[in-house]
């Protein structure tokens, strides 16, 4: 066998195997490609999934904190009207108490 036969067999070897491994690698390319489109579409699903049971949530706490606070404005004008001075007593005394808190140490 002369160099030049051997030379140009190793070469048609390297290119046969050269482009199996470009056919397998572009078929895998393909794939990961197509996995990732599946991926992005379920990605996206799952957060518009979960941006209408978020907004769900913030519409029943914002419900829920509206239903608080009448009951507990209707409590509280219940009690004041029941109790006036003792609403008043009250008021005075948290005044007091924030007043002195915020007076400067060096007068009490």
């Amino acid at each position: 066998m002369n160099r030049n036969r051997i030379t140009g067999a190793a070469r048609e070897l390297a290119d046969e195997v050269g482009g199996r491994l470009r056919s397998v690698a572009g078929g895998a390319r393909r794939q990961s490609a197509a996995q990732f489109d599946d991926l992005y579409d379920d990605a996206v699903a799952i957060g518009q999934r979960a941006r209408g049971q978020a907004g769900h949530l913030a519409d029943d706490a914002l419900e829920f904190g509206r239903s608080a606070y009448g009951r507990s404005m209707q409590e509280l004008t219940h009690h004041a009207g029941r109790h006036p001075v003792a609403l008043i007593l009250a008021a005075g005394i948290a005044g007091a108490a924030l007043a002195w808190l915020c007076s400067s140490a060096s007068r009490r």
